[in-house]
């Protein structure tokens, strides 16, 4: 979030002379001024409101208070009971680690109440004071993150819930017969009752723990999507054991998965294209499920037929095919009697082999029945299917590539063309390479930031706008459009655990922001021996910061007004810069 806007200014800043640099910090701390601003308003604000929920009513006192309150309710205008809904929904953050994370926020405005002493004494050691105190903070944040990383892992816990949710949901979508959603995106009892069976399966009208873990691991399959069958069990639990009793009935069955999908229908705003636009990510995940699984299939035979051959050694010294090699594998993994191989004697074969990445083992024996079992029995392969299964795979392999004349080399060649797309991630960059982006990026970068500059100073002469007014206003909004936009496209379902890291991010991305923002305009200022006039782009960054971290440690619910009269502010606080800036 900071490195870009950071690496913007002071790239362009140091390498320009004295009056373009000064030109650049003030470029620099009003775009910075304004993206903060904008975070802790409208950024925060609309996090409420897409996050919203009904909050807890705080139990009466007495019945004649609450006979007094229904008699007043009565005479409320109709616009008082629209209004209701301001303080009855809201957010609910009450997270353990929610004081530690606002108090980083806070603290990390030190270093801007530092560098405000300039209006007191007018010395660069003030802004060298401000400076180490900057380096200081950011060094201690950065060791406080590597010896604490719940931080991190507070932000993973988004993809984590997302992920499983979809491939949860594509798994039982393609286990019940027919849809499992009504065109208005209501699940279907039946179906669900379905799923239920299969996994009760003794049959005694709930599901265990054991039974559940079944689930997940042979049903849903969910391990293979990288998703470990203690959280998945953890957070099933979670939304499905309503009653806490570590068992899941049907009728909790039926209520969390639709208490789930809702919570994803709420993400969307036209209730028309709910249906469409929930199953729009489970369909998306199964066409990449299915081509994923059609790719690994046709993989299978380049892996196996090079390394079977590299092993056991297929070919003669001429280049033609031992057949005799193959059947003495044949023979190597023939236990049982007749001459035909069955399914598990083939996939101890197969457990020999090294694909690199995890595959089914059932696939790789379809995949080899399929080419190898000319009878269709399906269960066993005989000596002469094998044998011939092999011939094919090689005479494949060598015309692969007719330019190569060694066949040994040709295989080899096969295998690695089919498998270079998923071998190659698997790859780590090379340190030279990594260095040659980095000295080739700094130049791009320098070229980029004078070239924005000069673009926005070219846009407020012809617009006939201030330039620190649209570094602090148009800037903002063009560079921070994704985080303002994101909240309405992905918002979170409506439960107070999300809403917690929603907040959580806001307040970490401050606290990042604050500390090497600052940190590098100080560094610009310091080399270069400019002055430092910025004190209303200070108390902007300042003034938010506080306000909302006062109230973050201060109060465990935001009510749907605090959103509005954070979202008010901003143009309260332009207009301020605006007066006080000039």
């Amino acid at each position: 979030m900071a490195f870009p806007r950071i690496v913007l200014v002071i790239v362009g800043g140091i390498a320009s002379t004295e009056l373009a640099a000064q030109n650049q910090v003030t470029f620099g701390v009003s775009m910075y001024a304004g993206t903060t601003l904008i975070t802790l308003t409208l950024v925060w604000g609309l996090s409420i409101i897409l996050n919203q929920e009904r909050l807890p009513r705080k139990p009466e006192t007495a019945p004649v208070q609450q006979h007094h309150d229904e008699s007043s309710t009565k005479c409320l205008p109709l616009i008082n009971h629209k209004l209701a809904i301001l303080k009855d929904n809201g957010v609910n953050v009450n997270y353990k680690w929610k004081r530690e994370i606002v108090v980083m926020m806070l603290l990390s405005l030190i270093p801007f109440a530092a560098v405000e002493l300039v209006v007191l004494i007018k010395s660069p050691l003030t802004i060298l004071f401000a400076l180490i105190v900057s380096i200081v903070l950011l060094v201690s944040y950065f060791a406080y993150q590597i010896w604490n990383p719940w931080i991190q892992d507070k932000s993973l816990a988004y993809l984590k819930e997302d992920n499983l949710r979809i491939w949860f949901f594509y798994h039982i979508e393609r286990l019940v017969e027919g849809k499992l959603v009504d065109e208005h995106g209501i699940p279907k009892r039946d179906a669900l009752e379905s799923i239920f069976i299969i996994a009760d399966t003794d049959k005694d009208g709930h599901i265990s723990h054991k039974e559940l873990e079944s689930l997940i691991e042979d049903q849903l399959q969910l391990k293979k999507k990288h998703i470990s069958t203690e959280y998945a069990k953890e957070e099933i639990l979670k939304q499905f054991d309503d009653n806490e009793s570590g068992f899941i009935n049907l009728l909790e069955f039926q209520d969390g998965c639709t208490k789930w999908l809702k919570k994803w229908k709420d993400d969307e705003y036209s209730s028309n294209s709910v249906p469409k636009n929930i199953w729009a990510q489970v369909t998306k995940a199964a066409i990449e499920n299915e081509r994923e699984n059609l790719t690994q299939t046709e993989q299978i035979m380049p892996r196996i037929l090079n390394q079977v051959n590299k092993k056991y050694g297929l070919l003669k010294e001429n280049g033609d095919v031992d057949r005799e090699k193959i059947k003495e594998l044949f023979s190597r993994y023939k236990s049982s009697g007749g001459n035909a191989i069955n399914r598990s004697e083939l996939q101890e074969f197969i457990k020999t082999l090294d694909f690199g990445v995890s595959l089914d083992h059932d696939k790789i024996f379809n995949k080899l029945a399929k080419d190898f079992d000319v009878d269709k029995s399906h269960d066993t392969i005989e000596e002469n299917e094998f044998v011939e299964g092999f011939v094919k795979w090689i005479d494949i392999a060598i015309n692969h590539d007719p330019t190569i004349k060694d066949p040994n080399v040709a295989i080899a060649k096969f295998e690695e063309d089919w498998w270079a797309e998923i071998d190659t991630p698997i790859n780590m960059v090379i340190p030279k390479r990594r260095i040659f982006y980095v000295i080739f990026g700094v130049p791009i970068m320098s070229l980029i930031s004078r070239a924005l500059t000069q673009s926005v100073m070219q846009f407020s002469n012809a617009a006939h706008i201030p330039l620190n007014l649209t570094s602090f206003v148009v800037l903002p909004f063009v560079m921070n459009a994704k985080i303002v936009i994101k909240p309405f496209l992905h918002a979170g379902p409506r439960v107070s655990r999300n809403a917690s890291l929603t907040f959580s991010q806001i307040y970490n991305g401050l606290v990042m922001n604050n500390l090497l923002g600052l940190l590098t305009l100080l560094a610009i200022v310091y080399a270069k021996g400019l002055s430092w006039t910025y004190s209303a782009e200070v108390l902007t960054i300042m003034l938010p910061c506080v306000v909302v971290g006062i109230f973050a440690l201060k109060c465990n619910t935001y009510p749907l007004w605090v959103s509005i009269f954070a979202m008010l502010l901003y143009p309260i606080y332009v207009y301020f810069y605006c007066i006080f800036g000039s």
